[in-house]
């Protein structure tokens, strides 16, 4: 059921555009709002508020999915979550128009697109923002999906976009509790997750370039996920500079990226058909 509910969805999202009910960010910006309408997350709140306000959405996808257990509602249930989950059109327009931009000559506009996905704050590329970004919305929600199932992926988009949000509310306040506390719930979630897909980067890659690095971080808890996950994609897929060629570095990256996912599908396919996953 896991591998077919993988596939079907990784199919409807690449060959149509999905509409805002079927995008994940839609259902976590409501539940932020009502959230900071309600002001259960401030500078003074506590720990166990912010599990609270990412636990109770999860324990009832949970009691959903496990009232069907068995039958084929679960799986049209446990499928429909995994496509709000999985995903990010906005981003995937952005690079299509970057795209295109390249292909009629227009550097302003492909400068433009890039700005608009690169972050300034630790220097990383257009290209390796793109591995960053597909791996938060889409490796490591099939992998939670894979393990946790439907509440899994609910888990990992609540955390990811609940940190994000209170990042960006809370950027010119020098230390705010309880958004360093959802960075620390993040690195949690992310910490095997990230190797994973890290230890693909080796396999599909250059190994023996990579390894050293993955290796590393292998054992360090306290390295950040997108350091850990672009310093070894730099290693595993070496990019010659092409200054007149804009999309060699996004679109070589890129295709790592959806080399990897078809990989951890394969893998995926091999632990179900052996009995791992069901």
């Amino acid at each position: 059921m896991t591998l077919i509910s993988l596939l079907l969805v990784l199919l409807v999202e690449r060959v149509t555009t999905k509409s805002q009910y079927w995008q994940a960010e839609f259902y976590s910006n409501k539940y932020n709002q009502s959230i900071e309408s309600g002001n259960w997350l401030n500078s003074s709140s506590k720990s166990w508020v912010l599990l609270l306000v990412i636990f109770i959405p999860v324990l009832l996808t949970y009691l959903l999915v496990q009232k069907f257990s068995g039958g084929l509602v679960e799986f049209v249930i446990g499928t429909a979550i995994l496509m709000v989950c999985v995903g990010c059109p906005n981003i995937r327009a952005t690079y299509k128009c970057f795209l295109k931009a390249a292909s009629e000559g227009d550097l302003q506009s492909c400068s433009m697109y890039e700005q608009q996905l690169r972050d300034k704050q630790d220097g990383s590329t257009f290209g390796q923002n793109l591995v960053w970004q597909n791996y938060r919305h889409y490796t490591a929600v099939i992998l939670w999906f894979a393990v946790c199932g439907a509440a899994g992926a609910v888990l990992y988009v609540l955390v990811r976009d609940i940190e994000l949000r209170l990042n960006q509310d809370n950027e010119n306040e020098t230390s705010n509790p309880v958004a360093a506390q959802a960075t620390f719930i993040l690195n949690i979630v992310d910490w095997l997750p990230v190797r994973i897909t890290a230890f693909g980067f080796l396999l599909i890659g250059h190994f023996s370039n990579a390894f050293p690095t993955w290796l590393g971080y292998l054992p360090d808890p306290t390295v950040n996920a997108k350091t850990l996950l672009l310093d070894v994609s730099k290693k595993a897929e070496e990019i010659e500079p092409d200054e007149s060629d804009c999309t060699e570095e996004p679109c070589t990256l890129v295709k790592l990226a959806k080399r990897n996912v078809m990989f951890l599908l394969v893998t995926i396919a091999i632990l179900t058909l052996s009995g791992w996953i069901d």
